[in-house]
């Protein structure tokens, strides 16, 4: 038996009820049609001569109506059946595209519009890399705000008006030291919603692809939830661990009594963190790059302002300083209301990002286990490199002050010009996401390597500067010319350091998109701590601080090396979320 085949049509103008059955006689039908096209014409007149009467203009959501359904979208017809052919229960379901139509289960919205770009496999490839800038840039901007919190609390910190040191009976040098302990602290602890993040963007990123808006809100509801859970639970750990956290950095005196009280009060800011950072990872997932660098802006601007005002107090308005307990004030005000505006955001309807609903904020514990399965190796891959990169500053502190300083300030200007590479690395796991979400992996592969190039070329253009004028770039942060002798020739190896940590980013990003999170955990601990950390301990009793520098160069390229072949192996394109 043949089975009829039966178009299902989209336009909200066709309605899905029963119809009367037709009547055999063609002519009745024609001037049924003749009827119905004479009274939509009459209408749209008698709409167009009101309009005119009242001398008023369409409104925008007319117009806009009009221009979508000005014509039917999907075509509704029936193949002819032979006569006593049951069509009950069995049809085949067509779905008709109009020419130059692309299926909505395979698209991507272009950002900051409405419109659909097809996701195909031969997809040109000027679009794509419109697409992974598109996604790039927003990202970079985020990235770079989001140190400028903890930066600017150490440069408010540094700059301690005279007034107020009088006042709380310390100086600058005191404020930055505790400051910069319990930013240490705040970083590691930081960890803990990494996890949830990655996992909110993967899946939010695979739903997105796979056009299932359900999957996408539920999955970015229980990051919101998670991310709150955790925030609360290490307040009630930071709160009375404040002083073993501050004895465990090795700091002590008044140091370590203002370093506890900023890490107390700052705490309580972490559920809003928790619940901001989770929706700024929805946002990404679903190629929504923008309203993230939004929420960090009003962070960082409501953090400088509270701060500078209670750091330094302001005796016009009778505040009275309060030295490095307000700038932890400032750093909580600023995450409480970076997460109201976040939540709000999420909440309004947008043509990339999913939209929060009340209801889904109801504990799912299936998307909630998935999201932790995704996460919690990109937490441990995270912790693996941070306790790396302590050892290694251990080794390299017996070379004396001169050089340490010179040491930081070269991580300072290499965490600046791996900017760059967050964001395309942010590109690459949202698109990798959603075309896997699309089932094209052969997108998701051209994807990773739009992203890859230019990425290459921004990182090696600034080694290129590193190794032309290190001195230059040092001086931007430090100016003793003893450590800027020392840092020179080590600031020359970020030529080949830039580019091989751009790679490894890209590559651990596609990974992550795909959900394929626990392989780069072994990338990290087989670059950290079987290369960097013996070969460090080898080369800076031999070479100096440049030995060190050797050893991290040979550290990100084997990163990168390890993470290209896992790459081009294709098994995380098999990879479930």
């Amino acid at each position: 038996m043949r089975v009829p085949r039966l178009s299902i049509p989209l336009s909200p103008r066709i309605p899905f009820l029963p119809r009367r059955p037709r009547r055999a006689d063609p002519d009745a039908s024609d001037h049924r049609h003749s009827v119905a096209v004479a009274q939509g014409k009459a209408r749209r007149q008698r709409r167009q001569r009101r309009l005119t009467r009242h001398g008023r203009l369409r409104s925008p959501i007319s117009a806009m109506r009009q221009v979508v359904f000005s014509r039917p979208i999907w075509r509704i017809g029936r193949a002819p059946v032979a006569p006593g052919v049951s069509t009950a229960p069995a049809v085949d379901v067509v779905l008709e595209l109009p020419p130059g139509g692309s299926s909505s289960r395979h698209a991507i919205p272009t950002p900051g519009e409405g419109q659909a770009v097809a996701l195909r496999d031969d997809l040109p490839a000027s679009d794509l890399r419109r697409r992974v800038w598109s996604l790039s840039t927003p990202a970079i901007g985020e990235q770079l705000l989001a140190l400028g919190v903890g930066v600017s609390d150490t440069f408010l910190s540094g700059h301690l008006s005279p007034y107020a040191s009088v006042v709380l009976h310390y100086g600058q040098a005191t404020a930055v030291a505790a400051v910069g302990a319990a930013g240490l602290v705040s970083w590691i602890v930081l960890t803990a919603f990494f996890a949830v993040n990655v996992g909110v963007t993967a899946l939010v990123a695979r739903a997105t692809g796979g056009r299932d808006p359900r999957l996408a809100v539920r999955a970015a509801a229980q990051g919101i939830l998670m991310g709150a859970l955790i925030g609360l639970a290490l307040v009630a750990l930071a709160v009375p661990l404040a002083d073993i956290l501050t004895v465990a950095l090795g700091v002590d005196g008044q140091v370590a009594q203002l370093a506890a009280q900023f890490i107390r009060v700052s705490s309580l800011g972490l559920p809003a963190a928790g619940v901001a950072s989770a929706c700024t990872a929805a946002m990404r997932g679903a190629g929504d790059t923008r309203r993230p660098v939004l929420v960090m802006l009003l962070v960082n601007g409501v953090n400088v302002a509270a701060s500078w005002l209670l750091l330094n107090g302001d005796t016009r308005l009778g505040i009275r300083p309060i030295g490095v307990t307000g700038s932890a004030v400032g750093s909580a005000a600023g995450w409480t209301l970076g997460a109201v505006m976040a939540l709000f955001l999420l909440s309004r309807r947008h043509p990339l990002a999913p939209r929060l609903s009340r209801a889904a904020l109801r504990f799912d514990r299936g998307v909630a286990v998935r999201v932790l399965r995704i996460g919690l190796p990109s937490a441990a891959e995270l912790i693996i490199f941070q306790m790396g990169v302590l050892t290694f500053n251990r080794q390299v502190i017996q070379l004396g002050a001169t050089d340490y300083a010179a040491n930081i300030t070269i991580n300072t200007v290499e965490s600046i010009g791996t900017l760059p590479a967050f964001g395309f690395s942010v590109a690459a796991t949202a698109l990798v996401g959603q075309a896997l979400g699309a089932h094209s992996p052969r997108l998701a592969a051209r994807a990773t390597m739009a992203a890859l190039w230019p990425c290459l070329a921004v990182t090696a253009a600034l080694g290129l500067l590193a190794l032309a004028v290190p001195q230059a770039l040092l001086g931007l942060f430090v100016a003793d010319p003893a450590v800027l002798q020392a840092g020179a020739l080590a600031q020359r190896l970020s030529l080949i350091i830039l580019p091989a940590s751009g790679a490894t980013f890209i590559f651990n990003g596609a990974l992550r998109g795909a959900g394929d999170t626990k392989f780069p955990v072994i990338v990290r601990a087989a670059g950290s701590w079987g290369l960097r950390v013996p070969l460090a301990a080898l080369l800076i009793p031999l070479l100096g601080l440049p030995g060190g520098r050797i050893a991290m160069a040979l550290d990100y390229c084997a990163q990168a090396g390890l993470a290209y072949w896992r790459f081009r192996s294709g098994k995380w394109r098999k990879t479930r979320v």
